[in-house]
């Protein structure tokens, strides 16, 4: 096989793990109201399975830059792979709501490890000239999935069980698993660096935190704990700062965040991505809770504008490559 070929399998490959981690990530808020008849437990308790399923892949791309340089990318995809893998095949025949929210939380492992190798694949074995659109590909994957991920969930759930939807990413990734051993090589020399334990335990307690506060403003802002909780994270943000100046350990560095463009960029990715996972709570629940429609409507309510935007990824990275948004974005 020729070497071109292969590094396009490879990063294809990767796309695909990273789409499937995606296509499960907010599926289940249509399938909320089975869940909550099943399981017999609220809606607040219910949205865990997603809550926790994206407060876990936020917590492991934090270390996505130590693990891409401490290990091979063939090692981190299988161990993406087979976490979930493992985690999928807990969630489908889990017997309680607890177990099934631990087999969501392992199948968070492996997607967050995966979505920032997919992009880290385009950047080292794809030629400059090319990233635009090669980016855009990755994100026409990434919007498709979370544009198919209401309807998958409410089709799935209509016409067999929702845990067809664990069921159906298995194979998938198993697919993915077979051809990350075939394609997928070591593409840079691993490097032994020490990993910053102290300030990850932080952030990832920013993280939780601020999670439950925003949790705790339905119960409103008069509510002690959410006050509480707030503080604590400010307190924490404030450490994870001064351990970050002083450490000289890998993890986050905070000198992007001097850079303008990099701080609005991400602020305006946050908002977006804040609003999108949102509305795609609300609408599906509101469509079968208070307006009495089955899932299937509610998963295909999402449907049309999702796909509009993401069919736009790879036109405008192609735009991108040919410099007619450089000047545009900055």
């Amino acid at each position: 096989m020729k070497e071109k070929t292969k590094n396009i399998l490879a990063v294809l490959s990767a796309v695909f793990m990273s789409f499937v981690g995606i296509l499960t990530e907010t599926s289940l808020n249509v399938t909320f109201p089975t869940m909550m008849k099943q399981f017999n437990v609220a809606l607040d308790t219910v949205q865990w399975t997603t809550t926790g399923y994206l407060l876990t892949i936020a917590i492991i791309m934090i270390c996505s830059s130590y693990l891409n340089e401490r290990f091979t990318a063939k090692l981190l995809f299988i161990v993406a792979c087979v976490g979930f893998m493992v985690g999928s095949v807990i969630s489908a025949l889990v017997p309680n709501f607890l177990i099934l929210l631990l087999g969501r939380l392992i199948s968070a492992l492996g997607a967050g490890i995966s979505t920032p190798l997919m992009f880290n694949l385009v950047t080292e074995i794809i030629p400059r000239a090319k990233w635009g659109v090669y980016m855009g590909i990755a994100g026409l994957v990434v919007a498709m999935a979370t544009t198919l991920e209401p309807a998958f969930g409410g089709i799935t759930n209509f016409y067999l069980s929702w845990r067809w939807i664990f069921i159906f990413a298995t194979i998938i990734a198993l697919v993915v698993f077979i051809a990350v051993i075939l394609v997928i090589g070591k593409y840079h020399e691993q490097v032994k660096i020490n990993f910053d334990w102290l300030a990850f335990v932080v952030l990832a307690g920013v993280f939780i935190t601020l999670t439950v506060v925003v949790n705790q403003i339905s119960k409103g802002i008069t509510n002690p704990l959410f006050w509480l909780l707030l503080v604590a994270t400010a307190v924490l943000i404030w450490l994870f700062i001064k351990l970050s100046q002083r450490s000289t350990k890998k993890l986050l560095d905070l000198a992007v965040f001097k850079q303008n463009a990099f701080v609005w960029g991400a602020l305006a990715y946050f908002l977006l991505q804040f609003n999108n996972i949102g509305i795609s709570f609300v609408l599906p629940n509101y469509v079968q809770i208070v307006s009495h429609q089955n899932s299937l409507v509610g998963g295909l309510i999402l449907l049309p504008g999702s796909i509009i935007a993401g069919l736009l990824n790879p036109y405008l990275g192609s735009l991108y490559d040919k410099g007619v948004l450089n000047h545009r974005f900055i």
